[in-house]
């Protein structure tokens, strides 16, 4: 069973745990659930409380229990947030911002993304590098 089956288990059907396979109960992760349900704004409390339990102290059985029992039956949208995609600087504008500014590459990832091309180039040029060699680290 996928994620979504599972989720659609604890939300809609909500089927006695002894009526999956043995197969399908080896594939319910209860920190997935946990945080798929926490997508909706309405069971993030819930779900907060419960996790603390949920995660190495409870089995399978009772997590899918507990869910199936305290949520609410009925279908539900959640759209899945993702992590947010990080642009990948080159490596020598990267050491070049963290020497300008003595800052971590982390912090210097933050900058780059709230500079202008015209404020990096100009950075670039007092560190001595050509134009040919901005245009390459600017991409």
């Amino acid at each position: 069973m996928t994620i979504v089956d599972w989720i659609n288990q604890v939300l809609v059907h909500k089927k006695e745990w002894d009526s999956f396979s043995e197969t399908d109960q080896k594939t319910f992760n209860s920190f997935i659930i946990n945080r798929w349900l926490s997508m909706d704004s309405e069971f993030i409390e819930i779900v907060n409380y419960f996790q603390k339990y949920a995660i190495g102290t409870l089995e399978s059985r009772e997590v899918y229990k507990w869910y199936c029992d305290v949520l609410p039956k009925g279908k539900r949208f959640n759209k899945y947030i993702k992590s947010k995609k990080y642009k990948k600087y080159d490596k020598e504008l990267i050491k070049i911002i963290v020497s300008y500014f003595e800052c971590s590459e982390l912090q210097a990832q933050e900058y780059i993304k709230l500079m202008d091309k015209e404020e990096i180039k100009q950075i670039l040029k007092m560190y001595g590098l050509d134009n040919k060699k901005i245009k390459k680290v600017c991409k």
